[in-house]
């Protein structure tokens, strides 16, 4: 796995660039589109690298700092968020803004950069919460008294708050208390 690479831009797209490195071979390292504006063709570059293996893809993913990579990985663990996606997050915004909208829980930050909706701005946010030591909280529309207490219940049953709301959203409304407890564990239990 490639951890870190120094070389020379060879050429800039609109996505990534071409180092060349003093081996002669020449990677294309895919970059948030804030660090991409500063690359000058020519110049001697180093990025700490991600690298991103599947059954039919290769990719390598370039940060300026291993802050960068970190946060770049934890968007890329959110469920439903690809590494192009991560990195289109990374490019709109600095890590420590990202933390801080988190930390806020202003899903307005993520659903105002381009590509992410308001759905996965609020998964986003539910699933980055425990990560910076947040709370997660469900948009104010739907979040009623039995929803606080289906909450409860499932905590004091051992799961995560976080997996908690996750399953409440899945819930059908208007369900007496007892049903909901019911189903959100049946859904917890096949989740597993």
């Amino acid at each position: 796995m490639i951890a870190k690479l120094t070389g020379v831009v060879e050429s800039i797209e609109s996505q990534y660039v071409i180092i060349d490195t003093t081996s002669g071979v020449g990677y294309k390292v895919f970059l948030p589109a804030r660090t991409l504006s500063k690359v000058i063709k020519g110049s001697k570059v180093s990025f700490h690298i991600y690298t991103h293996v599947r059954e039919d893809d290769l990719s390598l993913f370039g940060f300026e700092t291993t802050e960068d990579e970190r946060i770049f990985q934890i968007l890329h663990g959110v469920s439903g968020i690809g590494p192009k996606s991560a990195l289109n997050i990374l490019g709109h915004a600095e890590a420590d803004k990202l933390v801080t909208a988190v930390r806020e829980q202003n899903s307005l930050f993520f659903s105002n950069i381009p590509g992410i909706g308001k759905k996965t701005a609020q998964k986003i946010l539910l699933e980055l919460s425990t990560k910076f030591n947040a709370e997660y909280q469900l948009p104010k529309i739907a979040f009623t008294e039995d929803d606080k207490l289906v909450v409860e219940a499932l905590v004091t049953l051992g799961f995560r708050k976080p997996e908690a709301l996750e399953i409440l959203e899945k819930l059908p409304p208007g369900d007496t208390l007892e049903l909901k407890i019911t189903k959100a564990l049946q859904l917890l239990e096949r989740k597993s």
